[in-house]
């Protein structure tokens, strides 16, 4: 120790040599601090770390100078696992440039192995990483990290202690209990380590042990003796092995023994060796087989890919098709509808009615359909009339066909005639088809609802006429009917009616 005034090493009298000051006191809290140093490795070789941290700190408060005491309780902290607070200790140690201070041995035994350091560090990031999981009550991935610590640093004692706690939360006190007698055997005395085994005692009923399981130190000796045979026992403290009586074999038993190896070599080899080899080639021919679905599978599945990219080129290909069918029947429809215009000039009124009936109007787009519409409606009334004069041509010489064709155009040609569609009514009913006839008497019907008296008789026909309701009805209440007649060739009574239009 030195003088507390002037820093003079102290000697063995009561008096600094330097200064003349009394150091009697100085000398008694030396003497104090050592007492402590003592009673703190006597703690420490007995495993009571927890004691030997408290009377090593107490011995530091006397004498902050007394390094094996600081170093000591480095070495004790290095054995709890909490090797930061050990290094600092240490360090603090080497820094009172004390000559042979252990303390430089211990720092540069830590700072050789590199992987010691990170590992420690990663340590102290994971259990600070789980007690921010703790308060943010997420205990599994807490749980999880402090298995990785206790994995790193088996003494790391207040890791023990917080999974411990995770585990008496869950009730899952067996667990708790087994790294809880971990925790002691590495700190005997630690109170929160016995506080918490003592929650677990009481919460289960079943003491714990802390006794080490001694192994009997002659376990393998009597093994060994009882397969050789050989005889064991004790004279005094000696331990005194007499060996079996040699015997030798006849030579039946040595046939025997060697047919007998034999048998237990051939049966070892069976339950043995002869599974493995048939799991390995089970298991060769597995892998191989699941190897080859497994490119099959990526095969097809390159297959349907491309199938799949051809049917796409194939839409693009038929729309591009399309769309120049399109484009070509648009030009077509374009040159025919010119075509017909300049014909529609020279007067040839047929001729532009026949081109103009093959341009597709719908195609028709701006000016072109302008001029589809303007001459489509100069050429109406003509194609109007040049088909209704040739429909009733037809049907007064009984071609129904034709009649029904013309009669179309006519009706196409002006929507408003109602002698159009009516003699195409007729026409139909005359040619037998009684459905198309219905059809367009309903549709004359819809068109022109002021003629219904004229058409509604001739929607139901029958062989000798056609018969209608009247809308009157008889003294029993049922409709009564009306016949209208028709000629001997089944044309309406005024189908003389039919007049040429010029």
């Amino acid at each position: 120790m030195r003088c507390i005034y002037c820093g003079t090493p102290l000697s063995s009298i009561d008096y600094c040599t330097g200064c003349g000051a009394d150091v009697t006191l100085l000398k008694r809290i030396g003497r104090i601090s050592n007492l402590l140093y003592n009673e703190g490795l006597e703690k420490a070789q007995v495993r009571d770390l927890s004691g030997a941290i408290a009377c090593l700190k107490r011995s530091l408060k006397f004498n902050k100078e007394n390094v094996a005491a600081r170093n000591l309780l480095g070495l004790v902290y290095f054995e709890t696992g909490e090797v930061v607070s050990a290094l600092s200790e240490w360090v603090i140690s080497k820094n009172l440039n004390v000559p042979d201070n252990v303390a430089d041995v211990y720092i540069a035994k830590l700072q050789s192995n590199k992987n010691k350091l990170d590992t420690i560090n990663q340590t102290i990031r994971k259990y600070n990483q789980a007690l921010l999981y703790c308060r943010q009550d997420n205990e599994d991935m807490a749980m999880i990290q402090l298995k990785k610590v206790l994995a790193q640093n088996p003494k790391f004692i207040k890791a023990y202690h917080l999974l411990a706690l995770l585990y008496l939360k869950r009730q899952d006190y067996e667990k708790a209990r087994k790294l809880l007698k971990k925790a002691a055997y590495i700190d005997t005395t630690n109170t929160t380590t016995l506080r918490y085994l003592k929650e677990v005692e009481l919460a289960t009923g079943i003491s714990t042990s802390l006794e080490v399981k001694h192994k009997k130190k002659y376990a393998r000796e009597e093994t060994v003796n009882r397969l050789t045979g050989a005889t064991t026992y004790m004279n005094g403290n000696e331990m005194i092995i007499q060996p079996a009586t040699f015997r030798e074999s006849s030579a039946a038993a040595t046939f025997f023994n060697i047919f007998l190896g034999l048998i237990l070599g051939g049966a070892i080899v069976w339950f043995l060796a002869v599974p493995a080899t048939r799991q390995s080639v089970n298991a060769s021919a597995n892998k191989q087989v699941t190897d080859a679905n497994t490119k099959m599978a990526q095969q097809v599945a390159q297959v349907q890919g491309l199938e799949e990219q051809i049917e796409t080129y194939q839409s693009e290909v038929d729309a591009a098709n399309k769309t120049k069918d399109d484009a070509n029947k648009k030009v077509e429809s374009y040159d025919q509808l010119l075509k017909a215009a300049g014909t529609y000039l020279t007067g040839d009124q047929s001729s532009a009615a026949a081109q103009l009936a093959e341009v597709d109007g719908e195609s028709m787009t701006g000016e072109g359909k302008n001029l589809y519409t303007s001459l489509n409606t100069l050429l109406q009334d003509y194609v109007f009339n040049e088909a209704y004069n040739k429909a009733g041509t037809a049907y007064m010489a009984g071609d129904y066909a034709t009649a029904i064709a013309e009669y179309t155009k006519a009706v196409a040609a002006n929507p408003d005639s109602f002698d159009a569609i009516n003699y195409l009514a007729w026409s139909y009913r005359n040619s037998g088809d009684t459905v198309n006839a219905d059809k367009t008497f309903k549709e004359a019907l819809q068109r022109f609802p002021a003629k219904a008296s004229e058409i509604q008789p001739y929607i139901t026909n029958t062989s000798s006429g056609t018969e209608t309701q009247t809308g009157e009805t008889d003294a029993s209440g049922n409709p009564v009917t009306q016949t209208k007649e028709t000629d001997a060739s089944g044309n309406p009574v005024d189908a003389d009616d039919i007049t040429t239009i010029q």
